[in-house]
């Protein structure tokens, strides 16, 4: 997938779009990094209706290339660096609940997707 990034996009946009393509995970944006393995705390994360340009250190526009078999950790690194956008991949658990993927981030996306859809299955056995 090519995940578009400019300054007039809505945040709640690039969420959309990301989870379109991987529909058991989610993108969270943060005013703060946080470091490899580490969840972000609540506290900083932001609203979705901001504009990308608003929240953003590097008003760099492009399209982000994710590929399933990126870890987390990549993708997340790559929006911080080239975009200048703080996220955080979640995926959904058994509850439906969403989590935060930072103690697996060097998981890829299609494990984290596929861990989160082996949950779902198992808990209706």
């Amino acid at each position: 997938m090519f995940l578009h990034i400019h300054d007039q996009l809505i945040l709640s946009e690039v969420q959309e779009r990301f989870t379109e393509c991987f529909p058991s995970l989610k993108l969270e944006f943060y005013s703060e990094q946080h470091k490899r393995f580490e969840p972000t705390e609540k506290a900083f994360q932001l609203n979705n209706r901001l504009r990308v340009g608003d929240v953003r250190s590097n008003h760099q526009n492009g399209a982000l290339e994710i590929k399933s078999w990126y870890t987390v950790a990549r993708v997340e690194k790559e929006l911080s660096e080239s975009y200048g956008l703080n996220a955080q991949v979640f995926r959904c658990n058994k509850d439906g609940r969403w989590v935060q993927t930072s103690l697996s981030d060097s998981l890829t996306l299609a494990e984290q997707s596929e861990f989160s859809y082996n949950e779902k299955l198992n808990e209706g056995r």
